[in-house]
């Protein structure tokens, strides 16, 4: 079975032990979906175009949730499509959701962007379903 590095990469346990953490290919997967999705172009030091643009929106209380939705699936795809070539056959299912957050101040609403993506692992053919959620204007991971 193929592993691959677990990020973030924990150098403690390489200099204590000579042991780096490494996971199975479709938690690899699921970590570069998380970060690509959670990731704002322009953020990567190392690509600019690493990152999902739909966060150029996250603010705009004038767009209508279909079209913010056509907006994140299409982000989405174009950066699977570059940066994640390990799946195909990507579909991209985004929910938005309006929902209350408790916190100590009282209870807010807030808007919840549900994201399941579904594909085909290119080497294997397995089927392969991610999927994360969290509150946008700003970004809130739950």
């Amino acid at each position: 079975m193929d592993q691959f590095l677990k990020l973030p990469l924990k150098f403690n346990s390489f200099f204590a032990d000579g042991r780096i953490d490494r996971c199975t290919i479709k938690e690899s997967i699921a970590r570069n979906l998380h970060l690509l999705i959670t990731t704002m172009q322009g953020e990567n030091l190392q690509n600019d175009n690493y990152g999902s643009k739909f966060w150029d929106d996250d603010y705009d209380i004038h767009i209508s949730n279909e079209a913010r939705k056509e907006s994140v699936v299409k982000a989405i795809k174009d950066q699977v499509t570059h940066f994640e070539l390990r799946i195909e056959q990507v579909n991209i299912e985004v929910n938005i959701k309006q929902s209350e957050v408790y916190r100590q101040q009282g209870t807010q609403l807030r808007y919840r962007l549900e994201i399941i993506i579904r594909a085909l692992i290119v080497r294997t053919k397995e089927p392969f379903v991610f999927k994360t959620g969290f509150f946008i204007g700003p970004l809130m991971l739950d």
